[in-house]
């Protein structure tokens, strides 16, 4: 019975170790699997992030690069002044007076060029102000502000190449400025307002041709615009009250119960800049831009023949006592128009890079404005700081 018992419990053990065994290896097989996959999908997925990031960086980089390539920017800020003092017994044994003078200017130049297609924005800003003593009325002497320099302008030109030198070309010009003039240092009331901001305001129209120059050592540009349209704006209540008191019947060639006058011609614009030295130490720059409305002298002249007639006549009337009753019939003013000039020179010594010598002139002939050339040139130092992207 004993040894059936144990033949018995042998054979059960023998019976149940494949069956362990068999579990046991499944339960391995089947957690090393999982396993295996897990990590083999942890690491497709860290590759597949670091593609994607890879990736990103990339093209961030490739559109830096292409803008970077597309755009040029330059920024230039100036503060210039001069500044002359004397104690009072200098000015007492030698003479002389105190004068401040401080300008400020502001340059942006954008350029964005794709294949064929470029275009470049101009922006241009000055601020100006000095300081002088004069005689009062009541017999003192005062210090007195005044400006003398004010103006911006914003130039916008698109154009589209034909070859290295030739382009289809199109621009908008407006200028102005920013506060009121007076008439001079001691007449700053609102009676005394002869300028100010939209009073003159310039807009200019045109659509040409361009031709840049390829020789660096002779960079001049030459814009031809056989089309071009030219607006004045007069909007300013207080320039307007001056002129009314003055009795005039135009201010900056607008009808003066009229804020709008757009005329259409032709124009020119040239420009050439470029430096000399080592450090580009002396810089040229200068830019002439004429435009003559010759279309709205064609369209009008029969309007202007008539209205030249009424002024002879109202002349003639005037001249013989103004008799009652024989006053010409009066007639819409139209005059012919004139051509404008205005030509900008710019000549500038650098000392160093922060430091540097200006002097500046301006012509400008505009006889809707004034019947003689108008010039303006001045001479200053002062701090300048100069940003380019590339």
């Amino acid at each position: 019975m004993n040894r059936l018992l144990t033949i018995l419990i042998a054979m059960a053990t023998m019976l149940a170790l494949p069956a362990r065994a068999q579990f046991t290896v499944e339960d391995q097989t089947k957690t090393r699997t999982a396993g295996n996959v897990n990590h083999q999908t942890q690491i497709q997925n860290a590759n597949i992030n670091e593609l994607a990031s890879f990736s990103d960086a990339r093209d961030r980089l490739e559109r830096q690069r292409i803008r970077l390539e597309r755009n040029y920017l330059e920024i230039t800020l100036k503060l210039q002044g001069t500044m002359t003092s004397y104690n009072e017994a200098w000015a007492d044994t030698k003479g002389g007076d105190n004068a401040i003078s401080v300008l400020g200017s502001f340059n942006l130049v954008h350029t964005y060029k794709k294949d064929r297609f470029s275009n470049n924005t101009q922006v241009s800003a000055k601020f100006g102000y000095n300081r002088l003593r004069v005689d009062t009325e009541d017999g003192d002497r005062k210090g007195i502000w005044f400006k003398n320099v004010d103006e911006f302008w914003l130039q916008v030109q698109p154009k589209l190449a034909v070859n290295n030198k030739w382009s289809y070309t199109m621009m908008f010009k407006f200028k102005s400025q920013f506060t009121n003039s007076y008439l001079s240092r001691t007449q700053q009331t609102d009676d005394d307002v002869i300028t100010g901001f939209l009073a003159p305001g310039n807009m200019d129209f045109s659509i040409g041709m361009d031709f840049a120059s390829p020789n660096p050592k002779f960079p001049i540009k030459i814009s031809l615009f056989p089309l071009s349209g030219n607006g004045v704006v007069a909007n300013n209540s207080l320039v307007e009250r001056y002129y009314r008191n003055k009795e005039a019947k135009s201010w900056f060639g607008v009808d003066i119960d009229k804020n709008f006058l757009f005329t259409g011609g032709s124009s020119v614009k040239l420009e050439f800049k470029r430096s000399w030295g080592k450090d580009s130490w002396f810089t040229y720059d200068t830019n002439i831009f004429c435009y003559y409305g010759w279309i709205t002298n064609v369209s009008n002249l029969s309007k202007i023949r008539d209205y030249d007639d009424y002024m002879a006549e109202l002349d003639s009337w005037k001249q013989n006592g103004s008799p009652e009753g024989l006053e010409p019939t009066a007639v819409p003013r139209h005059e012919m128009l004139h051509p404008t000039v205005d030509w900008r020179n710019s000549f500038r010594i650098k000392a160093s890079k922060y430091f540097e010598t200006e002097v500046t002139v301006n012509m400008l002939y505009d006889k809707a404005q004034n019947s003689a050339i108008m010039l303006k040139s001045y001479i200053s130092l002062g701090l300048t700081y100069t940003f380019k992207n590339k």
